[in-house]
């Protein structure tokens, strides 16, 4: 049983430290090679008695086809329909409401065969039908698979969408491994981007008191990792990088429906993608994929941390500039550059109060007096110039053969390895989980050699470790 398989395995949730009972939203996924000849049985699986099949022109071709024909021999009937044009299809109301119109109502299950617009446009229509819904993932190129959202363009302005978890997430690695090279790289992008995404969930829950939860931050880190130890192999279309990618996809979707918010997987970067396909849309434009742009917009997020981490907050300039501030000219400016989808958005603005003095004045209080935590978060972030591609696979396994070898030496040094990567670039939830463990051993040694309470030796390894400041 897949890893990601088993976060799926508990439709009454899960109780988390942070209060939350975390709930994946959906029960299956099944990624591996040959995974589109269980295509039936997944079907059959919801008692389903007829397919409403689900492409555009290009994913028909990858595998649309394909599964229509083994829905067949397989005695299921489906109905085919692909979203309509030859060029690039944008998940807005024409897209939706092409598909509603063509629906076949005597379908029972809604099976996307595609990737980010397929899927997006799919899960609106089968919340809408109220049926069963099934994607067939032909590229790893984008985080929504998983997603209770869709990402849509609404009124000529990128919006995400309440609309349904897919039931099932098919992903079949011969056919996710052949897909163009830059839908690869577009769900590389879309991973990068969650060194923003976190780290700003961190500091809004500073700053805001926005919900946060190092359980669910931690599996986003887990995915992020795995694909920047799959470099060299993501290039190579390597099936087991290609499943770190996909896996990291549907990983980021299940963190995101964990949080019951899309913090966990978009930030600003996302919000940069998000511009470039509303300037696209409006003024024709060139924009790439989403992945690619959030990649793009994840190094401009870079650099602004980068310089962030040298300057401190300052009170009386930065109410200065708030006095300065003209709403109105600011207003014009959006309507100018994003055309119709500005005047949405500068609706949306007043709405939400974004440019109140008062809130502004309020939130700089806070940032002023947790700038230390600010910075800290900062901090964790990789910088434009570290080398990003550290091997976790290869330091996993090191510090396990330390903590196996029964050394206290060693177990000591896995934990001052372990607290200054935490302090410096943060844990994976695996490394979190191996920390607290090696802490466990010393610290129940402790307890036994000089007969002190459990807590107190804790405390006791904790300053020892922090006092030393070893790497």
């Amino acid at each position: 049983m897949s890893e990601l398989q088993e976060l799926l395995n508990h439709p009454e949730g899960v109780k988390c430290a942070c209060g939350k009972t975390h709930k994946a939203g959906f029960s299956h996924v099944i990624i591996e090679s040959g995974a589109i000849r269980r295509v039936p049985e997944v079907v059959r699986s919801y008692g389903a008695k007829k397919v409403f099949l689900l492409a555009d022109h290009n994913t028909y071709a990858a595998a649309g086809e394909q599964v229509a024909k083994i829905l067949s021999d397989a005695g299921i009937p489906c109905t085919v329909y692909c979203l309509p044009g030859t060029e690039r299809v944008e998940p807005d109301e024409h897209a939706v409401g092409s598909v509603a119109m063509h629906f076949d109502y005597a379908c029972d299950l809604i099976l996307g065969v595609g990737s980010g617009v397929v899927n997006d446009v799919g899960k609106i229509v089968a919340n809408l039908t109220n049926r069963q819904y099934v994607i067939f993932g032909t590229a790893p190129s984008m985080d929504g698979y998983a997603s209770a959202t869709s990402s849509t363009i609404r009124d000529s302005l990128k919006v995400s969408l309440d609309s349904r978890v897919p039931d099932t997430v098919i992903g079949d690695l011969d056919i996710l491994a052949a897909a163009p090279m830059r839908m690869i790289l577009s769900g590389l992008g879309d991973m990068l981007a969650k060194y923003i995404s976190i780290a700003e969930w961190r500091i809004s829950h500073i700053i805001n008191g926005e919900y946060y939860c190092e359980t669910v931050a931690g599996l986003v880190n887990e995915g992020l990792q795995a694909c920047m130890d799959n470099l060299e192999g993501i290039a190579k279309r390597d099936k087991t990088a290609i499943a770190a990618v996909m896996n990291g996809m549907v990983l980021s979707g299940i963190a995101a429906n964990y949080a019951g918010v899309s913090r966990p997987a978009s930030g600003m970067e996302h919000y940069l993608s998000h511009i470039c396909d509303m300037r696209g849309v409006e003024f024709g434009l060139p924009f790439d994929l989403h992945g690619i742009q959030c990649g793009a917009a994840t190094v401009i997020c870079l650099g602004i941390y980068e310089k962030l981490r040298t300057v401190k907050p300052d009170r009386e300039k930065a109410l200065a500039y708030v006095e300065k501030f003209s709403y109105a000219d600011w207003a014009e400016k959006l309507r100018a550059w994003l055309g119709k989808s500005g005047e949405v958005m500068v609706a949306n603005e007043a709405r939400e109060k974004k440019y109140d003095k008062d809130l502004h004045r309020a939130r700089l209080e806070r940032i002023i007096a947790h700038w230390d935590e600010i910075e800290a978060v900062i901090a964790r972030i990789p910088a434009l110039g570290i080398d990003m591609t550290s091997n976790w696979n290869h330091r996993y396994r090191e510090n396990m053969d330390r903590l196996k070898s029964g050394d206290l030496d060693e177990v000591s040094a896995v934990i001052k390895a372990l607290m200054h990567r935490d302090s410096t670039r943060g844990l994976s939830n695996g490394e979190r989980k191996m920390l607290h463990i090696a802490k466990q051993i010393l610290v129940s040694e402790i307890v036994l050699a000089e007969d002190v309470a459990y807590p107190d030796a804790e405390e006791r390894v904790n300053a020892a470790m922090l006092s030393n400041g070893s790497k």
